[in-house]
């Protein structure tokens, strides 16, 4: 039997892989995948071809099937990006990316691309991070410095921080940042596909790449649209934070315009963070709502809210899961949206 993988069957059908995800979903007599790997699901070839030919959608012929290319895999690279600080980008993607290498056996990398480096801090904890720092091992600030003739360009592989590693394959990586990456960015006006194109060298090593962003319009803000297939987009309710959003829509909108032969990610969804039942909530999750309709931007059916033990897991460098005197309930709802997450990347 020919198997076909997520990337794969986007390809023969011609459209993206969150519009397979999305039939996957809505459609029920979109074929079921023959089999889940840790890699991802796998399709019949045949069944694919016929759902298309029902439909009367035109098909690339399929290239190589998943089975052969199983080890060559390419990772899905999804940033985390809201135009507006505190939303809880940080603390969403550490655990994110936590909860798909401990619960969901994922290869997962995660990437801080934000100067203030809360990703790096929060999965390293406090002590190893300060480690890190006193060392001269090279973080991404490394990869945007200027070029000299004294110092060989760095290697995402050489930026790698092996968090946890388990028997299984599965395992949490990271490609930390130091204050510096707001100094080396200002002279790398013209190298923002180094992210892209250095994250080439591991992508295939991953499930999913999580990016961690900078909530100011910078080269790094282009660097993620290169190297990503999808945003998030955490969204705080409250009415400064909600602001970010169409700022966010308006900078993707304009880096579309600037590069028309590029792939661009696509908006993979909004996810609510930090969130409560508060008044002033509920009228900010209305205004997103309603920006989210008229942009045809999904939302995440589920939603995290403000818990102490977020921060109190930061402390140690451990997810909320594993963060002693946190709530059952807490912990339920980030296993909730991250399985939502996961299954949207198509894992």
């Amino acid at each position: 039997m020919e198997l076909l993988g997520l990337a794969e069957v986007a390809d023969v059908l011609r459209v993206s892989k969150q519009n397979v995800a999305n039939w996957r979903a809505r459609r029920q007599d979109f074929p079921p995948p023959v089999a889940n790997l840790k890699s991802g699901p796998v399709w019949s070839t045949d069944a694919i071809v016929e759902w298309a030919a029902r439909e009367g959608l035109e098909i690339d012929p399929p290239k190589a099937s998943a089975a052969s290319q199983q080890n060559e895999t390419r990772a899905t690279v999804v940033a985390m990006m809201n135009m507006k600080g505190g939303v809880g980008k940080s603390t969403l993607a550490a655990n994110l990316g936590w909860y798909g290498a401990a619960r969901l056996d994922h290869r997962v990398l995660l990437v801080d691309l934000d100067p203030q480096f809360n990703l790096s801090q929060y999965v390293l904890g406090v002590q190893r991070f300060e480690e890190l720092l006193n060392s001269d091992e090279p973080t991404i600030d490394d990869l945007f410095r200027p070029m000299t003739g004294d110092k060989p360009p760095v290697h995402a592989s050489e930026l790698i921080q092996q968090v946890t590693n388990y028997d299984d394959g599965s395992c949490l990586h990271l490609i930390p940042a130091r204050l510096e990456l707001a100094f080396n960015v200002r002279l790398a006006t013209e190298r923002a596909h180094i992210l892209r194109d250095s994250l080439e060298d591991v992508i295939t090593n991953y499930d999913v790449i999580i990016l961690d962003c900078s909530p100011t319009e910078s080269i790094l803000t282009w660097a993620a649209y290169y190297a990503s297939d999808y945003i998030v987009v955490p969204v705080k309710p409250e009415f400064l934070s909600t602001i970010g959003l169409p700022l966010l829509i308006k900078s993707v909108d304009a880096f579309k315009a600037q590069h028309p032969a590029d792939r661009y990610p696509d908006i993979l969804g909004i996810i609510f963070n930090d969130s409560s039942d508060k008044v002033e909530h509920l009228k900010s999750k209305r205004f997103v709502r309603e920006t989210a309709h008229e942009f045809n931007i999904p939302i995440f059916d589920n939603e995290i809210s403000h818990s102490d033990s977020y921060p109190a897991g930061a402390r140690k460098g451990q997810p909320i899961f594993w963060t002693n005197n946190a709530r059952d309930l807490k912990k339920s709802e980030l296993a909730r949206a991250a399985r939502e997450f996961y299954q949207k990347v198509g894992l």
